[in-house]
């Protein structure tokens, strides 16, 4: 009994401090990429994406936007880890799965940078499972 009692003690130890960890970036709005992540995004989004989505991210007919508002109302309370599966298996349309995943998470900071998100001090990872914490809301 002692031993499940203390157990239990340190998986709540755990738990808190875990979630104080992912309350400083459980958030895209924290700063969860970097300015030179988001440069280098830009590149790649121009050479792979943009023929699609637009020199803006405004995405056109079945193409979605990549930024602004109507990006936020499809993936608002969804986290970066979806939004990166999703582009990491799909993207670009014409050769899905051809992005590297630095790749892929640069081009996710670029996305971020466009619907004015701010900047932090690292960049995001290119791992589905370290983005699944990160949820994305409205900038602020």
């Amino acid at each position: 009994m002692r031993k499940t009692v203390a157990i239990l003690s340190v998986c709540a130890f755990v738990l808190s401090v875990s979630y104080a960890v992912l309350g400083a970036q459980g958030k895209a709005s924290a700063g969860v990429y970097t300015a030179e992540q988001a440069t280098r995004g830009e590149a790649i989004y121009k050479e792979q994406c943009a023929a699609c989505h637009g020199d803006n991210l405004e995405g056109s007919g079945p193409m979605p936007p990549l930024a602004g508002m109507d990006f936020l109302t499809n993936w608002t309370g969804k986290t970066l880890g979806d939004l990166y599966e999703k582009v990491q298996t799909t993207m670009p349309a014409t050769a899905p799965g051809t992005l590297m995943p630095a790749q892929t998470a640069d081009v996710i900071a670029f996305m971020l940078k466009s619907s004015k998100y701010p900047t932090g001090s690292t960049a995001l990872e290119g791992k589905t499972e370290a983005l699944l914490p990160i949820q994305i809301d409205a900038p602020k």
